[in-house]
């Protein structure tokens, strides 16, 4: 089985919800606004928010960024979501302080482990086909006519 089995397009709608959402979180949920965890937060999102439309998929303004990049930016963002409030003692404060950071640092650290490092390339797959095709042809034409010259 590979590892890798979620597409680059499921990564990139999942990623343009998760940067937003991490903004708007630490004020949902009634973070201190310079608490360590409300702050860690909004920056993973906001730079989340950013890469996330500059990368090499499907759902990106511009495709700036390697996918194996972004995936590795994924990861280290969920692990500081994930530590972050451990490593500060904000888990003390309650739960609303470290649970939503440690579920979705483990869904970033997740996503960057079984998404897909490339995205699909139809129009140059569809051109390697007809390559293909037309090399197996000539292949085909030449046979035929040297059968023909022996004859």
């Amino acid at each position: 089985m590979k590892m890798r089995f979620i597409p680059t397009s499921v990564h990139g709608a999942v990623d343009h919800v998760v940067g937003p959402a991490l903004v708007l979180a630490p004020t949902l949920l009634r973070l201190g606004r310079t608490s360590p965890e409300g702050l860690t937060a909004r920056a993973v999102g906001s730079v989340e928010a950013f890469y996330s439309n500059i990368t090499d998929y499907e759902l990106s303004v511009k495709n700036v960024v390697p996918m194996k990049v972004h995936l590795a930016l994924d990861a280290a963002g969920g692990a500081a979501l994930a530590l972050v409030p451990q490593l500060t003692g904000a888990r003390k404060r309650g739960k609303k302080h470290w649970v939503p950071h440690l579920a979705i640092g483990a869904l970033e650290i997740g996503m960057a482990a079984f998404t897909k490092t490339e995205p699909p390339r139809p129009a140059e797959h569809r051109a390697n086909t007809i390559r293909k095709l037309a090399k197996t042809a000539l292949k085909a034409k030449v046979v035929k006519e040297v059968a023909k010259a022996l004859a």
